[in-house]
């Protein structure tokens, strides 16, 4: 067995147990490493500490709730894994710079860290052949444009590391974007 495929088990761990007390000793043991040695590839791999990612993904989990319930904060902040109240509320505004009584008022779309697939990092796509993974068809094919093409609408930059998937937390501007476009669409001429 490759080591990605032992850290990604402790992903699959951790998502299943986000809301328990999650010990890296035990992760270390189920991947068959040792603590500093998992700890160090998962963060070469994840791109991310241990910890950090833990608490992101609870983070994903706690904003998720706070969206689709009228749960108290406290039990959104237990339900999650959080110890308190001002742990998530400290963590929350860290990540997406405002507080989850001010996001439950005002949601906008974030950007979460999500759960990697480790596989898809290792997968090798050639040009012209399809790569079929869990239903999805992937095929890269390059084509050249005879002439220009000018496109007309709304434009927002967004760094690399902001983008959904990017690793970045934060508010989702490129889908933010998308929502306003499809507000003001047809006050868009041409």
């Amino acid at each position: 067995m490759h080591a990605w495929e032992e850290i990604q088990k402790t992903i699959d761990y951790i998502e299943e147990h986000l809301s328990e007390e999650i010990r890296i000793e035990d992760l270390a043991k189920l991947a068959s490493l040792s603590q500093f040695y998992f700890q160090r590839l998962f963060s070469r791999l994840v791109k991310r500490p241990v910890n950090e990612y833990i608490k992101l993904r609870r983070l994903a989990e706690a904003s998720a709730a706070l969206k689709d319930s009228d749960k108290r904060i406290l039990d959104i902040a237990l339900d999650c894994g959080f110890s308190y109240h001002e742990t998530l509320t400290r963590a929350f505004k860290e990540a997406f710079g405002m507080t989850p009584e001010e996001y439950r008022v005002n949601p906008v779309r974030l950007n979460h860290f999500i759960k990697p697939q480790l596989l898809f990092n290792y997968t090798l796509v050639d040009e012209e052949v399809p790569l079929i993974s869990d239903g999805i068809v992937l095929e890269i094919t390059r084509k050249k444009m005879s002439r220009c093409q000018y496109f007309i609408g709304l434009d927002v930059e967004e760094p690399i590391k902001q983008m959904p998937g990017g690793g970045e937390t934060g508010i989702d501007t490129l889908g933010t974007l998308w929502d306003n476009f499809h507000k003001e669409k047809s006050t868009i001429e041409g």
